[in-house]
């Protein structure tokens, strides 16, 4: 479990890196492009890629990615900027609310079997409604993503 939490947060500050080229996408609301990335872990020398999109709120960005794992095994990890996130939630088109496993500040993720779930939601869905709420329960985030292009891009794996 320590060795899954580092890599989630290694990629949480590739991710907050990450978003600067995305900028000027979210500003032009381009926002409807899955993309797949990988990076080197320079302490392990292990690859990592990720599946992600960018949605924001306001002046916020957010990705929005799968960590892509050995035996097919993609935890859902959604980051953002340096607050705290508290509750995260994701409804795909009219399926079942769920709710993320893990919150701390800026990132929240899905464990393994409920983001295998989201994986098949997300392969058959058309589009997700991601909600983050903060400790006072005031919301950070309530977007509506596509999920057109997210099967091709998680492929490419």
């Amino acid at each position: 479990m320590e060795r899954m939490s580092r890599l989630l947060w290694l990629l949480a500050v590739f991710a907050l890196v990450s978003l600067a080229p995305f900028d000027r996408l979210a500003r032009a609301n381009e926002l409807d492009i899955w993309y797949y990335q990988c990076m080197e872990d320079e302490e392990s020398s292990e690859r990592l890629c990720t599946t992600e999109i960018v949605t924001s709120a306001g002046d916020q960005d957010f990705l929005v990615y799968f960590v892509h794992g050995k035996g097919g095994k993609s935890p859902l990890v959604i980051s953002g900027d340096e607050q705290k996130f508290s509750i995260l939630t994701i409804r795909v088109d009219d399926n079942d609310v769920l709710e993320a496993d893990e919150c701390d500040v800026g990132l929240c993720y899905f464990k393994i079997e409920k983001s295998a779930k989201l994986l098949k939601l997300f392969r058959k869905g058309r589009r997700a409604r991601i909600s983050i709420l903060d400790d006072r329960l005031d919301t950070i985030l309530d977007a509506e993503i596509t999920l057109r292009g997210f099967t091709a891009s998680f492929a490419k794996h």
